[in-house]
């Protein structure tokens, strides 16, 4: 008697919000990676559904595309995620680790708001968007996206804050400086201009930042010497992708690039 109700019960349908809210996690890796470009069969092959469930839920692939990129532009700026991956760091490793996974994670979190934004750029120029959608919408979703922007920053200052502490005795500049020019390193690898050099892999800035770029009287040549700290030049040796000499750079001193 059980077996026979359990056998005829239903799984709970979902509502309209829970079901575009599924197929938008289920899409959102393959819209960050094609853009405008997916199709509705890999869309909807993604999510699970057929074509029309996409259509019944989102009206056309666009305006579907469109929900993915607000929401993965809101992920990408969610302070909640960046105070826990800043907490995450390990207090106890060395500065320099530290400071690379700091690296590692702003640029992620950089990458993806470029990635977001630049598809909603496109839809924008495909569609004429900027003549459809009403105005007093595009106002609230952008006064939205400042207030969860100020809330990551906030986040990001109290974040880099906490993980420089362990260490703030070892800065020659107040620890507020020490996270602007943490930030600022990071900032940087985007939106640069033609002809600069390649972004330096995180371990190298790390290294720069905490060492600094200049010798000291009482560093040793590097020249085949062992012990000291790390430096990028260092670091360079040891990744044979960073070799090369951007032109006009002496042969000395070749600048550590990404792999």
């Amino acid at each position: 008697m059980l077996a026979a109700q359990g056998a005829s019960r239903r799984a709970t349908p979902l509502s309209p919000d829970d079901r575009r809210t599924a197929i938008i996690d289920a899409v959102l890796p393959l819209v960050g990676e094609f853009g405008l470009d997916v199709t509705s069969r890999e869309l909807a092959d993604a999510a699970g559904v057929a074509e029309g469930t996409l259509f019944r839920a989102f009206g056309d692939k666009l305006t579907l595309i469109g929900a993915v990129a607000v929401e993965g532009l809101h992920r990408a700026s969610g302070p909640v995620e960046t105070r826990a991956e800043l907490a995450a760091i390990d207090r106890e490793a060395p500065l320099e680790e530290r400071l690379e996974r700091v690296i590692e994670l702003g640029r992620r979190r950089m990458s993806d708001v470029v990635r977001w934004m630049g598809v909603l750029r496109a839809l924008h120029h495909r569609t004429g968007a900027r003549d459809m959608v009403p105005s007093e919408h595009v106002q609230d979703f952008r006064a939205q996206l400042a207030t969860q922007r100020e809330q990551q920053r906030e986040a990001t200052v109290a974040g880099l804050i906490g993980v420089l502490q362990p260490d703030e005795h070892r800065l020659r500049v107040p620890i507020e400086v020490a996270v602007a020019l943490l930030e600022a390193s990071i900032a940087g690898t985007h939106g640069r201009v033609d002809h600069l050099l390649p972004a330096p892999s995180p371990r190298v800035v790390a290294d720069a930042l905490v060492h600094g770029i200049a010798r000291t009287d009482t560093d040793t040549d590097t020249s085949g010497a062992a012990g000291g700290p790390p430096t990028a030049e260092k670091d360079q040796d040891r990744d044979p992708a960073a070799t090369e000499n951007h032109p006009g750079a002496t042969p000395r001193t070749p600048h550590p690039q990404e792999p």
